[in-house]
């Protein structure tokens, strides 16, 4: 089955868009946020085991090929992203250490913006506020 078909599985809205998640690749994931907390979703449920990452407490990433069940009446939104962005072993916080980043707590509210052409400079702002 072609990825975009199983992307509808978990988000229904066939015209919704798609976002960039990084330079590397081009395979498509899903961030969901999640009613129920973590319960029965800690690993994907593919055939191998991989532990989910949840970039904040209700929010997880969702491989478009994984089986719906354990997601029934769970996904409280979603988002498609295709890419990523990958650090080596350290680059990140030593970048971090080094101040190359601006630091902001994310929310939920942050990745599903109904205006994502406005996040940037809204977390700019957020973070020089601080």
């Amino acid at each position: 089955m072609d990825a975009s078909a199983l992307v509808l599985r978990f988000i229904s809205d066939p015209n919704a868009p798609a976002y960039w998640g990084g330079p590397m690749g081009k395979d498509p994931a899903i961030l969901a946020e999640l009613s129920g907390g973590r319960d029965g979703l800690e690993w994907f449920h593919l055939p191998f085991e991989q532990q989910r990452p949840f970039p904040l407490p209700n929010v997880g990433v969702v491989a478009v090929a994984e089986h719906t069940d354990v997601f029934e009446g769970r996904i409280v939104r979603a988002r498609l992203f295709v890419g990523l962005c990958v650090w080596g072993r350290n680059q990140l916080e030593a970048e971090v250490a080094r101040g190359d980043w601006l630091m902001v707590q994310a929310t939920p509210e942050d990745i599903f913006t109904p205006k994502p052409e406005a996040l940037w400079p809204e977390l700019v702002a957020r973070a020089t506020d601080a």
